[in-house]
Parts: C-alpha cells; sequence; structure tokens
C-alpha cells in the first residue's frame, strides 16, 4: 500500500525547474513537467484511495489530507502568474509550452477540488486558498462581476452604499492584493455573484434595498461592516419615529421579519463567528429592553439614581476598546464570568468603563470585538498575560 506522500514529494519535485520564457528548450521542460506533474497527482489520488480501502485510521488520512493541502498551497503560490490566462480584449498569442504550465494549473485545482469534497472532514476550509486557486475563480467571476457593477450602476440610489460593500468584498481577488482569502469567503462570495445574476435575468430586476438586505441575511453575510451598517440604518428609523411606543414597534416588527426569513445552510462570510441574523436578534433584544425600560421610568415619573457611585463614574483602563473586549471575551470562557445574558454585560461595561485615551465607547463595536478578536489583539492578550504573571511574582516577593 502507498501513501500520498511520495507522489506528493514527486510533484513538488517535478516542479523545481520550471521553464523560462527565454529557454531554447522550454517546450521540452514543460512537456517533461507536465508528464511528471500529471503522474504525480494522479498517484496522490490513487494513494489516498488505497490507503480507504486498507482501512487506514482516521488520524492517518486527517494528517495526510493536513501535509497534502499544506504542500500544495505552498507550491500553488510559487507558480509564475504567467502561466495563468491574463484577463484581455485582445487576443492571447501564446507559445506552445504556456498551454501545457496552464493545463497544469488548472490539474492543481482538480486535485485541491478532490481533497476539498473527498475529504471534506479534514479539509481546512479556513486556511487561505491557494493563488492558483484564487485566481482561476476571478477569471470565471469576472464577467459576471462586470454585469453586477454596471447593473448597480442602474439602480436606485437609496441602496448605494451597501452595493458598494458588496463590490468592494470582489477586492479580495485582485492578484495585486495579497491573499486574505479563506475558502469559505470565496465560496460566499460566488454564491453570492450567482445570486445576484439571477436577480439581474429576472423580467422586473429593480433590486430594492429591502430585497439586497434580505439577500444578504438569507446568505448570511456576517461581516462587521454589515453588522455595523445594518445597527447604523435601524438606529436612524428609530431616530426619525415620534415616541418609544412606535419605535418598540419597528423593533418588533423587524425581529419577527428576521425569524422568518430562510437562511442557506452551512454558508457564512466568517465561518467562525455567529450568524448575522443571531447577531442583530441579540442587538434587537437589548434594544428592546433599553427601550422598555425607558417606557416604564418615564410613565412612574421617577428615575432611580445610583448613590453608591459617583455622578458619571468611570472606571479608567489603559486598554483600547478590541482589548477591553477580548479581556471580557478571555474572562467569560475561563468561566470567571459567569452571566450567562452577555448581552447586560456589554451594558454594564460601556456604562461604566472608559477606554484608552477616552476614546468614544460604542456598545456595538464593543460587541464586535468580542465576537471578532483580530491576530494583533491576541498578541496584546498573551503581553497582558504575562506582565499579569510577572507583577504576581513581583508582589509575593514584597510580601
Amino acid at each position: 500500500m502507498r501513501t500520498p506522500l511520495l507522489p506528493l514529494q514527486q510533484l513538488l519535485d517535478s516542479l523545481q525547474h520550471p521553464p523560462q520564457t527565454d529557454d531554447p528548450d522550454a517546450y521540452e521542460i514543460a512537456s517533461f513537467m507536465h508528464r511528471q506533474s500529471l503522474a504525480a497527482i494522479e498517484d496522490i489520488t490513487i494513494a489516498f484511495e488505497e490507503c480507504l480501502a486498507a482501512g487506514i485510521s482516521e488520524p492517518t488520512i486527517r494528517k495526510y489530507v493536513s501535509i497534502c493541502q499544506e504542500k500544495i498551497t505552498a507550491l500553488c503560490n510559487d507558480v509564475p502568474f504567467n502561466w495563468l490566462e491574463v484577463e484581455t480584449a485582445a487576443p492571447v498569442q501564446y507559445d506552445e509550452w504556456r498551454y501545457l504550465c496552464n493545463d497544469l494549473c488548472h490539474q492543481l485545482e482538480d486535485l485541491i477540488l478532490y481533497l476539498m469534497f473527498t475529504y471534506a472532514r479534514y479539509y481546512n476550509k479556513m486556511a487561505i486558498t491557494p493563488n492558483v486557486y484564487r485566481e482561476l475563480m476571478r477569471q470565471r467571476i469576472a464577467p459576471g462581476l462586470s454585469v453586477i457593477r454596471n447593473w448597480f450602476g442602474e439602480t436606485d440610489e437609496s441602496c448605494r452604499e451597501l452595493q458598494l460593500m458588496i463590490l468592494s468584498l470582489y477586492d479580495a481577488f485582485d492578484p495585486q492584493m495579497p491573499n486574505r482569502m479563506n475558502h469559505y469567503q470565496l465560496d460566499f462570495l460566488r454564491e453570492l455573484q450567482q445570486a445576484l445574476l439571477k436577480y439581474w435575468a429576472q423580467e422586473d430586476n429593480t433590486l430594492d434595498h429591502g430585497s439586497l438586505q434580505q439577500l444578504l441575511f438569507t446568505l448570511n453575510f456576517n461581516s462587521t461592516d454589515y453588522y455595523h451598517y445594518c445597527t447604523s440604518y435601524i438606529s436612524q428609523q428609530l431616530m426619525e419615529l415620534p415616541d418609544a411606543h412606535t419605535q418598540l414597534d419597528l423593533l418588533s416588527f423587524i425581529h419577527k421579519t428576521l425569524c422568518q426569513l430562510p437562511v442557506k445552510a452551512g454558508l457564512a462570510y466568517s465561518h467562525d463567528a455567529p450568524s448575522i441574523i443571531s447577531l442583530l436578534k441579540e442587538w434587537l433584544q437589548v434594544e428592546t429592553r433599553h427601550l422598555q425600560i425607558k417606557l416604564k421610568r418615564s410613565s412612574s415619573g421617577s428615575v432611580k439614581k445610583f448613590k453608591s457611585l459617583p455622578e458619571n463614574f468611570k472606571l479608567q483602563t489603559s486598554l483600547t476598546l478590541p482589548e477591553l473586549a477580548a479581556l471580557f471575551r478571555i474572562l467569560k470562557e475561563a468561566g470567571i464570568v459567569e452571566n450567562r445574558n452577555m448581552q447586560d454585560v456589554f451594558r454594564v461595561i460601556s456604562l461604566c468603563f472608559s477606554i484608552q485615551k477616552k476614546e468614544a465607547f460604542e456598545g456595538n463595536l464593543f460587541q464586535s470585538h468580542y465576537y471578532h478578536i483580530s491576530p494583533e489583539t491576541y498578541k496584546k492578550m498573551e503581553d497582558l498575560a504575562h506582565t499579569l504573571v510577572r507583577k504576581t511574582f513581583q508582589l509575593r516577593k514584597e510580601q
């Protein structure tokens, strides 16, 4: 029984010396490289099938898939960009050997798809997509994206901001931009484009603001920017209403609408984050409770004041908003903060804490940072933990 690792190494070795443009033997080099690579790719798939037939353990298969994904991604990222078809209005002239190299890129893409779908349980879709895979996908969606851009330019100005937010997502396909797109995001953008093209193909293809938002909810566009857009949009609508009663009616209507929306299973822009509908429902519940308390206080004619704290008291910290949010996320995960309803915790923190340089403390932004902690913030939390440990030892020595 063979393992996939030997043919994987043969694939890597076959691409160590690619043909050069000015090399007179470029075709012979490309032809040999093409034959060797295709044979290695076929042997990789055969070896995986043999491993399954032999009853190889699940941890071993997982290890093989992980190694193949890592090595093939690195290989695809080193492939010369001129091997890929370049989008242009003029006819493209390729040397004959360039066709072989281009075909090899497509074969590598097929190998990636084989691993991704056949061994979906083991393939890490949170990993950054290989450059070859991203570029070939960009070429496929480019014509449809051009149609969508023109269509957006002809539609109502009321959803222009949202349209620009959507179009900016596709900048991640730009070959000149660093590749930070994982497989889940690529799948989301492909599905979003297909859904928009279906709207465009309808006889009455007017896409109003409500329809566009409903589409993004259905596909679970749970990015931080879209969450802020939605909460700001609802807040603006609330400000235009005359009293708290009508504001509560609007919040109730939006909550009911969100509960009735169909959601496409398994799809999300941020796979490791809560769905956009669940995030907005939490926000709506907080706003609803806030308005209900406001109504109750106004009807009683008096507002009870805290007498145990000075007026406008703030606990001042040297942390930034993302760092404070990460700290409370860690405290929650460690079981130190035991409150089940974190929305109440968010509101208390916004009322009682002051962040670095007395920046504006926005509750919605704090909640977003709580659920989406950046790598830089994780690093700062690690540094903070080391500082606390050192300070603990220092205080113990001083006693």
